[in-house]
């Protein structure tokens, strides 16, 4: 590949990625992109193979970083308490510093690409396991440990494409407007502040958990 082809392939894929994660797959087209692109469509087919070529390569590259930030996460974390909320603020960050990421997943959980390849079973489910594989020894025997990671991910997903339901003292609506289907490019520190400090609250009270067989007294 020429060194042309390989820039408008680039160009192409950064711009596909950004259209998937705010539109979904199913709602953007091969034309849509190429236009924002700045190809033609025998373009866009020529250097990618298509619409679903070019959106499994965005999904494979947004896997790649996030399997590469998890598994150092693991490769380094400590198994105390502090070790976990560690590791909650390392995945924090990681989605706060590459947003479109939790979009192209958030999408797919309403049923976007649902006539795609199993993306969940050979991409989230493998990092879930070596997650949980990890923790485990932490975590008392009482708790799903499964849920509780997947409660963790739900939470800063959320937080992370829609942001907060108020600001301060004045309520504002849960969807912003800035963007396709209310995705938010930005949240204030104060913001990430507080949603960090609630991460670090759930994670302190699950592993307070009263193991099986045992009440508080």
């Amino acid at each position: 590949m020429s060194a042309r082809a390989g820039s408008e392939r680039e160009r192409i894929i950064q711009v596909a990625t950004r259209l998937f994660a705010d539109l979904g797959f199913d709602g953007t087209t091969g034309g849509m992109i190429a236009e924002a692109a700045g190809v033609d469509t025998f373009t866009l087919l020529e250097r990618t193979g298509g619409t679903l070529e070019l959106y499994h390569e965005v999904m494979r590259r947004a896997h790649l970083i996030e399997q590469a930030m998890l598994e150092e996460a693991v490769e380094s974390m400590r198994l105390t308490a502090g070790g976990l909320r560690d590791f909650a603020d390392t995945y924090l960050d990681f989605h706060l510093s590459h947003p479109l990421v939790a979009r192209l997943w958030l999408h797919r959980w309403v049923g976007d690409a649902a006539g795609s390849a199993d993306l969940e079973s050979e991409y989230e489910r493998p990092l879930t396991d070596m997650v949980a594989d990890a923790v485990r020894p932490l975590v008392p025997p009482g708790v799903d440990v499964d849920y509780m990671l997947w409660t963790l991910v739900w939470a800063m997903t959320g937080f992370v494409t829609y942001g907060v339901p108020n600001h301060g003292d004045r309520p504002t609506p849960w969807r912003a407007t800035s963007l396709p289907h209310g995705h938010r490019d930005a949240l204030a520190p104060q913001e990430v502040m507080r949603f960090r400090s609630h991460l670090h609250l759930l994670i302190d009270r699950v592993l307070q958990a009263p193991r099986q067989g045992h009440r508080p007294a």
